[in-house]
């Protein structure tokens, strides 16, 4: 292909100057001949390499569709919810940034999640499971920190079928977000051209973000003391005297929004049925009932781990059956105390 050596073509009315310059015609001829052949080359070699990056494309949106499938139980779903997309886009953006035999790393960690999320009425929780083998990846060192989180945020938001893209959902409960499977295809695809083209900048998202508040919302640090607005927890003096037992617990994480998260070994009622939680830098929070969940506007979050994954809004769940505490946004706490008799 001539043309991207167009640039080097000799304007006909300075051709005989340009030839003084340079010496004969037939070095003229030898070095114009020597540039075409290596321009030739190169446009071979990008070719060749835009041929591969093509195929590893169509591999790893095959690759998509056949993890899709299975995770809908059938070889031609008709619809297909959130939670299955979530988990079968990141096996397509691995491949397509670290190659199918990292995909496939993945997918066999998937397996196993997959059952270690099964619930004894044969529910699965997908999206968690999807995020635990992408934390296990991480962790082992087949995906840095920044990889895993990219990865993470471009599967979320591609994996979103309706308007609220805060949450992913399931096809189960009043909260189910489904599509026809090739509405929903068609969706996923746009928008990870759009990734793949850098139309649409790619974000991070922590691996530890737990379905309570809005992905990168931002609050700004309540005072010392929470009030309450559900009637679970409340205001009240930050005296710890009158407690029979305490407990003081480092943060595991840093959760959604720059939180500090806690994951804590014991459900709420194990703690009684009230608790005092006291942060490091004495913001405190008074839990009336330690079965329900609380949350605050400055971001404070109180799960306390008990029954199933139900509504955002009532979830008393946690995937490890015990409290699960996120401090307010700006609160730079590395560890809480847990008081209660």
């Amino acid at each position: 292909m001539i043309g991207p050596t167009s640039s080097l073509l000799i304007n006909p009315t300075n051709t005989l100057d340009w030839l003084k310059g340079t010496g004969s015609e037939a070095t003229v001829n030898q070095d114009f001949q020597q540039i075409l052949q290596e321009t030739a080359a190169k446009e071979q070699e990008q070719a060749a390499t835009e041929s591969q990056a093509g195929a590893a494309a169509a591999n790893s949106r095959a690759g998509l569709v056949s993890l899709l499938h299975e995770l809908a139980g059938s070889a031609n779903p008709a619809s297909v919810n959130e939670e299955q997309l979530f988990a079968s886009i990141i096996y397509d953006r691995i491949a397509a940034t670290k190659g199918e035999a990292v995909a496939k790393e993945y997918d066999a960690l998937l397996d196993g999640k997959l059952l270690d999320y099964t619930r004894p009425d044969g529910a699965i929780y997908i999206e968690d499971a999807a995020r635990a083998a992408l934390r296990e990846m991480e962790s082992s060192g087949l995906l840095t920190t920044e990889e895993a989180e990219t990865i993470h945020a471009q599967a979320f938001q591609a994996a979103q079928l309706d308007d609220n893209t805060t949450a992913l959902y399931d096809s189960r409960g009043t909260t189910m977000s489904v599509a026809p499977t090739a509405t929903a295809m068609e969706k996923v695809l746009a928008m990870l051209l759009k990734f793949d083209s850098g139309e649409l900048p790619s974000s991070r998202m922590s691996l530890s973000y737990e379905q309570d508040q809005p992905a990168g919302s931002t609050a700004a640090t309540g005072s010392t003391t929470s009030s309450a607005t559900s009637g679970v927890a409340a205001s009240g003096t930050d005296s710890t005297s009158g407690y029979s037992n305490s407990a003081e617990y480092g943060y595991y994480n840093i959760g959604d929004g720059g939180r500090r998260a806690w994951r804590i070994p014991e459900s709420g009622p194990e703690f009684g049925k009230q608790l005092k939680i006291v942060f490091a830098d004495g913001h405190t929070v008074n839990v009336k009932d330690t079965s329900q969940r609380y949350s605050e506007k400055d971001g404070f979050v109180f799960r306390p781990g008990l029954g199933e994954k139900g509504d955002k809004n009532s979830n008393t769940w946690t995937s490890h059956n015990g409290v699960y505490l996120y401090a307010p946004f700006n609160n730079q706490s590395t560890s809480v105390k847990f008081y209660w008799s």
